[in-house]
């Protein structure tokens, strides 16, 4: 672990690292939809009492990931398809709007940015958290430059589902992680043309190819 990540995880609730262990093992599938989470296993696998863990549970219901049915408990939502198709939708329309921003002002620098995270994408094990979290890593970046909060908040609503559909999907699809790699190099060649509507309709399609 590097040591920005070291210091996040010393700054994280312990509420907050009960939501996160949770939140990845939705993603991965771990915890399936429609499984029902129960506060007491958690707690004694965890090795916690029950309070973080039903804390934790009400922040993953806020994200949509977790929907408590009375008297019945929590479980995890499931993957609703049309829900999806607008939620990669308003991530396109976010992403190619940061596009449009940033070009102008793109250096080497910024780019070299973008090929650090392309080159950890090279791994020859299927490792399907990774790959959406470096594919996060990679859109969010861009994103970010944009410099509008906005956007950045509102992506951060979408971050989990989005995740959550592609590391799903993933083995379905049976996406390697060489071709992972592939697409997101080509994506990086395209920004460094400046071209700024060729780098819009690009990445649009990269985007909502996951959904069509």
């Amino acid at each position: 672990m590097d040591k920005s990540k070291e210091r996040e995880e010393m700054t994280l609730s312990l509420k907050d690292k009960v939501k996160k262990i949770l939140r990845d093992e939705i993603i991965i599938n771990k915890l399936k939809p429609g499984e029902r989470v129960v506060e007491t296993e958690v707690a004694k696998r965890l090795g916690i009492s029950q309070v973080p863990v039903r804390e934790a549970l009400r922040g993953l219901e806020e994200e949509g990931l977790i929907r408590t049915v009375k008297y019945k408990g929590a479980f995890v939502t499931e993957i609703n398809k049309t829900e999806m198709y607008h939620i990669f939708s308003l991530r396109a329309s976010i992403e190619t709007n940061a596009i449009e921003i940033i070009t102008p002002y793109l250096t080497n620098k910024k780019l070299g940015e973008l090929y650090d995270i392309v080159e950890q994408m090279k791994n020859e094990k299927p490792d399907y958290l990774l790959q959406s979290k470096l594919d996060m890593d990679f859109h969010r970046t861009i994103i970010s430059w944009s410099g509008i909060e906005t956007y950045n908040r509102i992506w951060s609503m979408l971050n989990s589902h989005i995740q959550r559909y592609i590391t799903v999907l993933n083995p379905e699809i049976k996406i390697m992680p060489e071709e992972v790699y592939t697409y997101h190099l080509k994506l990086v060649e395209v920004l460094k043309e400046k071209d700024i509507q060729k780098s819009k309709e690009v990445f649009w399609k990269h985007i909502m190819k996951m959904v069509l």
